[in-house]
């Protein structure tokens, strides 16, 4: 069977781009995930976060563009404006801010002390408040772009391996459901893009998987839902509220070859050191839960979307790091204008030609 696009993952990235690709696209497009539902590493075990407030400019803007579509679609994509903290030394603070996009200011921190009782005998010199933060359901918007993207059109398999990719520029690319000519790969692998580029011999762009765990703690202390999440700069944690708990990361990151979705023995010790350092409001917390999902990102920690140097046809949509739930509506709408910009040059930002030096 012939497909003029084949999209190879069904996570953020790859959902979002058959989204807005099916809007303007005339040609087939053919999306496979090889889980049996879509979502289920990154793109559904994450924080769930909308975080504006973030280093890299180019992704702070595609998160800006992104909260605003999800707004206009707030009834079918509904989103808390609960607002986010960010604490830590002032320096680090200030490349979160952005005025022009956004409004953030610099709270007490004897007021934010009296607002989330559990910072109480935590210590840290500043806090910077960012209103129009927040948090989505990760899986309703998971499902907006595959039920639009199907209402248009675009086919998804499920539970279906990639096996191998032969070719050059138009692809032979042998799956667990059947075989499929195609004249445009598009990688959206997540953690497994590296495999996907290996398989069509594309340009190795540096993507390293790590693994993080989440953990959902239960408190004696009572829990305000509409509390912001709270992250904390200088000793690398956050939480939000999350079904009368807390939803608590300590921020690790560990680079993996695992793509395992497996948890860490000694994660737990970790969380309780942390905790009993620098957190003594939650010493008596208990774990109801913990999991883990991976961040995959290159050196830079930036995105990578765009077209491939080294083959003919093969389009990137990588290396979210992270940001895939704040920022996918932008990514998706960047790789379908990519997609079919016929001069196909190199985006002005995330463009994978930044790599090419190391080849």
């Amino acid at each position: 069977m012939k497909r003029d696009i084949l999209i190879v993952g069904g996570g953020f990235a790859g959902a979002s781009t058959a989204f807005h690709l099916s809007q303007s696209f005339s040609g087939s497009i053919l999306l496979i995930e090889r889980e049996e539902i879509p979502g289920f590493h990154a793109s559904g075990r994450n924080a769930s976060l909308v975080l504006q407030s973030t280093p890299d400019p180019d992704i702070r803007r595609a998160v800006v563009a992104s909260r605003q579509a999800y707004l206009e679609h707030r009834s079918r994509v509904p989103a808390s404006d609960h607002g986010s903290l960010h604490l830590g030394k002032k320096e680090s603070l200030e490349k979160l801010r952005d005025l022009d996009l956004f409004a953030s200011e610099y709270r007490d921190p004897e007021e934010i002390h009296r607002q989330i009782p559990l910072l109480k005998g935590h210590s840290f010199e500043n806090a910077l408040w960012t209103s129009t933060d927040g948090s989505m359901d990760i899986s309703v918007l998971l499902q907006f772009y595959l039920e639009g993207a199907r209402s248009r059109g675009v086919e998804v398999w499920l539970d279906c391996e990639l096996l191998q990719v032969d070719g050059k520029g138009t692809y032979r690319v042998e799956t667990s459901r059947g075989t499929v000519e195609t004249s445009c790969l598009v990688n959206a692998a997540g953690a497994w893009a590296c495999q996907v580029a290996e398989k069509a011999g594309a340009a190795r762009i540096p993507l390293v998987p790590s693994k993080r765990h989440l953990f959902v703690l239960d408190t004696d202390e009572k829990i305000d839902p509409d509390w912001p999440f709270v992250w904390d700069q200088d000793c690398s944690f956050y939480f939000r509220p999350e079904s009368g708990g807390l939803l608590f990361s300590i921020c690790d990151e560990e680079e993996t070859d695992n793509l395992a979705p497996t948890v860490n023995p000694e994660i737990s010790e970790s969380l309780a050191e942390l905790v009993w350092q620098r957190l003594p409001a939650l010493r008596q917390a208990t774990q109801r839960e913990v999991w883990s999902c991976f961040r995959t990102k290159p050196p830079d920690a930036s995105f990578v979307i765009g077209w491939d140097l080294a083959a003919d046809n093969f389009f990137w949509v990588a290396g979210l790091g992270g940001h895939g739930v704040g920022a996918s509506w932008e990514i998706g709408r960047l790789a379908a204008a990519g997609l079919q910009d016929s001069t196909r040059r190199q985006p002005d930002c995330f463009p994978p030609a930044r790599f090419s030096a190391a080849q």
